[in-house]
């Protein structure tokens, strides 16, 4: 709707709502804006009604009740949004609209905007990883590219290896998703209702918005007072964690998303990216390592008959040293003990780093310290 607008030059009156559920809330904004020309002089105007299947309950049908009329007697095209148009509280709405499904995407569509951003930015995907970046969107331009965005945050280069960092796609409100919702919410109800059906603990959506408040709030006075915010959302969430007082998330969610949203009032300029926080992604690559690890141990310790914890603190140093070298060794050992490919790349790349830093500490102890020879100035 927002695209149709600005190519033919219509001005838009965008109205959340769930915000404005009851009969007088309805007709005074949407009502007074169906009737009269724009304000900037504008004989063409839109309006635009975003989450219209929010409205919900009782209380709430004194609202779809005005709408209907309005639609009825507007001057002016309305567009309404909605994630589930077919809920049978709507059906009155839809005999009197024409109904726009938007489709998923094929995949070939979608690697090819995904190779046009590529250029465009200049960075260097190969077609295997856009291929699956494709598959992993099943048919979602939109998270395809947010899945681009967070694997090629400050990388020329992309690559499979990149692609762990996206985890298993949940079929729910990815978080840059939800991130939008937040920052560009127009009230707090819609700002916490972007984290409904998101499947991350508040410390870690926390994270999320902290590091990306600088880049989405640019004016000072706006960005001191969220942080401001953000600075009491994690004492809530401290409290929480230190006492175990869960009643108290009733204040935390508030404060770090519809806080955050009602103070930013000045939009950046330009698009601005949401990046990954290095803490989330430096914590992602400790959990591959730990897994690794701890799958090793039951493995050695299932051979030997040990316990985990003895396999991995005695005997996975001396397994991990022999499989880093290269000799006969490592395939007989890798056979006997059942290790993925997987497995002995990390030994190899776990136990190398650490024998290349030991060989190259005995190279400086076998080198003879040549001693500089004293100058001595003739008078």
């Amino acid at each position: 709707a927002l695209a149709y607008a600005k190519e033919y030059g219509y001005d838009i009156v965008e109205v959340n709502a769930s915000d404005w559920r009851n009969e007088e809330k309805m007709k005074a904004v949407v009502g007074e804006s169906s009737h009269y020309a724009s304000l900037e002089g504008s004989s063409k105007k839109m309006i635009l009604v975003d989450e219209v299947d929010g409205v919900a309950g009782r209380e709430d049908a004194g609202g779809l009740s005005a709408l209907r009329k309005i639609i009825n007697e507007t001057r002016v095209p309305i567009v309404m949004v909605a994630n589930n148009p077919w809920d049978q509280r709507l059906a009155p709405i839809r005999e009197q609209s024409l109904m726009i499904e938007f489709k998923r995407l094929n995949k070939t569509t979608i690697i090819k905007r995904l190779k046009e951003i590529c250029e465009k930015e200049k960075i260097s995907v190969s077609e295997t990883v856009l291929s699956k970046l494709a598959e992993r969107s099943e048919g979602d331009l939109r998270s395809a590219i947010m899945d681009l965005q967070a694997v090629a945050a400050g990388k020329p280069v992309v690559t499979e290896k990149d692609l762990e960092v996206l985890g298993v796609r949940n079929r729910v409100r990815e978080i840059f998703e939800a991130l939008r919702y937040i920052f560009y919410a127009k009230s707090v109800r819609s700002a916490r209702a972007a984290l409904e059906g998101l499947d991350l603990d508040p410390e870690t959506i926390y994270t999320w918005i902290l590091d990306n408040a600088p880049t989405q709030i640019t004016e000072p006075d706006e960005l001191a007072e969220a942080m401001n915010i953000l600075a009491k959302a994690d004492m809530v969430l401290v409290r929480i964690n230190k006492l175990q007082m869960w009643r108290l998330m009733k204040y935390a969610i508030p404060l770090m998303t519809g806080g955050v949203s009602v103070v930013r009032k000045t939009p950046p300029k330009g698009f601005q990216k949401f990046t990954f926080p290095p803490k989330i992604r430096l914590m992602q690559q400790f959990k591959t390592e730990r897994e690794f690890r701890q799958n090793i141990s039951l493995k050695i310790a299932s051979k030997l008959h040990l316990s985990a914890y003895k396999a991995n603190k005695d005997v996975l140093p001396y397994v991990g040293f022999i499989i880093a070298r290269e000799d006969k060794s490592r395939h007989s050992l890798s056979q006997y003990f059942e290790f993925t490919n997987e497995e002995i790349e990390y030994l190899k790349r776990a136990y190398g780093e650490v024998k290349e830093g030991r060989e190259a500490v005995e190279e400086k102890k076998e080198k003879p310290v040549q001693q500089k020879k004293k100058k001595t100035s003739k008078k």
